[in-house]
């Protein structure tokens, strides 16, 4: 993974006045805020889109700092927070994730007492951020290049699942590359063809309770219809693979309350396999807070349709809660799409979100179990959707083709990513949220 640190260091000092009393000094106080190196009222700064970046600080009294739209915060665990959060006068860095947002500003409202200081921040482009599409598209090349006809074990009509064992084994080596506490190819006693790649990041206070992301690893075997099978399966699903895997790298090294997991799921040609045999060998004390689920993801906003295809539409559809916990559900989605990320519906590109309820693929596993379920779903448009749904034209190059370039296709996926690590974190803090079944 590559994070890169901004650090930008600014000092305010309390200006000591007559007659203001500091209770936590017992001496005077300040009634203003000074910055020193940006001697402006209107202070601003710049910051790089998708990193986290770090103000140094001086003060003499706790405040409190509120973030604007695309930034989350870090509390002194290194863990995001939605919102604003307090500090003590003895902190001296403030850290905070800017999102990659197609805004242009955001701010830092700082407060302290009835002194208030707004902070200007100005986004710019500066490589690769946390998660970051351009970082994906050269997964799904790699992938693509070294591991293919990555066919269900369980399935009777060719090898026998060899190349799928492979690659699902080198997958979890790449996953303990990126520091998870722990990585398994599940092998079930009583379902042995099931190999999930799984890899968790345990949660700082609720261990016991799971976030998963995750996409189909398998691709659809020989004659599978309704186009006979694919050897690459680059949009069904090793994009779902690849947003994944894109997620893995960054969640392996985050910290969170809850504990992370992503996976890779087998057999989800033959039936949603592995991510069922997943949630029936859940232990007993765990409950999952929320799955998200990427099938065939390679195609959607912000890429233009070459003539003759698309539109390009990303769906996000909520299910497996009560009303009130799926209409929190949109409100995450929608908050996050027009607010913080401000990316915009046309024609060429449609964003939508829905309560819906499907079973064609891994998340439904979840939601049938009472789970809270996201399942991100962009195939192409009809036309591409009928092209290459399991068939051997669901290639890499096809794909790349069908966005116009490499470019388009990694803005796509960044897309994706961006949207799906902001909803991780709004469930990481949400309180009272949890599936149906814990409940009861």
């Amino acid at each position: 993974m590559v994070r890169k640190i901004i650090l930008v260091v600014f000092l305010f000092m309390i200006m000591p006045l007559t007659g203001c009393i500091d209770p936590e000094e017992g001496k005077t106080a300040a009634a203003s805020i000074t910055f020193l190196d940006l001697d402006n009222e209107s202070p601003s700064m710049q910051i790089a889109r998708g990193v986290v970046s770090t103000v140094q600080l001086e003060s003499k009294r706790s405040f409190t700092i509120t973030p604007g739209p695309a930034i989350y915060l870090l509390d002194e665990n290194r863990v995001h927070r939605v919102g604003a959060l307090d500090f003590d006068a003895t902190t001296t860095l403030v850290h905070f994730l800017a999102l990659d947002t197609l805004r242009d500003m955001s701010h830092l409202q700082l407060q302290s007492g009835d002194l208030e200081v707004n902070l200007s921040l100005e986004f710019i482009d500066d490589g690769l951020g946390v998660v970051d599409g351009e970082r994906a598209y050269d997964t799904i090349d790699y992938i693509t290049s070294n591991y293919n006809n990555r066919w269900c074990a369980s399935a009777s009509l060719h090898e026998g699942g060899q190349n799928y064992e492979i690659a699902a084994e080198a997958m979890a080596e790449d996953m303990r590359e990126m520091g998870f506490d722990f990585v398994e190819v599940t092998r079930y006693d009583d379902d042995p063809d099931q190999l999930n790649v799984v890899g968790y990041n345990w949660g700082r206070v609720n261990p016991d309770e799971y976030i998963v992301v995750g996409g189909h690893f398998d691709i659809a075997y020989v004659f599978t219809p309704p186009g006979g099978g694919t050897n690459e399966g680059a949009n069904d699903d090793t994009s779902g693979s690849t947003v994944s895997l894109e997620m893995a790298q960054a969640l392996a090294t985050m910290e969170f309350d809850h504990t992370v997991v992503a996976a890779l799921w087998s057999c989800e040609e033959e039936g949603l396999l592995g991510s069922s045999a997943y949630v029936a060998h859940l232990p007993e004390n765990v409950t999952v807070k929320a799955y998200m689920n990427f099938d065939m993801v390679a195609l959607n906003y912000p890429i233009i349709p070459p003539p003759g295809y698309g539109p390009y539409e990303l769906s996000i559809s909520i299910a497996g809660a009560n009303d009130e916990r799926m209409n929190r559900m949109i409100d995450w989605v929608a908050s996050t799409i027009q607010d913080d990320l401000a990316y915009e519906w046309t024609d060429a590109n449609r964003v939508y979100w829905q309560i819906a309820e499907s079973c064609a693929s891994d998340h439904c596993s979840f939601f049938r179990a009472g789970f809270p379920t996201f399942n991100f779903f962009s195939p192409g448009g009809e036309i591409s959707f009928w092209q290459e749904w399991h068939s051997p034209s669901d290639t890499l190059e096809f794909m790349t083709l069908k966005a116009g370039g490499q470019p388009q296709m990694a803005s796509g996926f960044n897309t994706l990513v961006w949207i799906a690590l902001s909803l991780f974190i709004q469930v990481d803090n949400a309180d009272d949220f949890y599936g149906n079944w814990y409940d009861e």
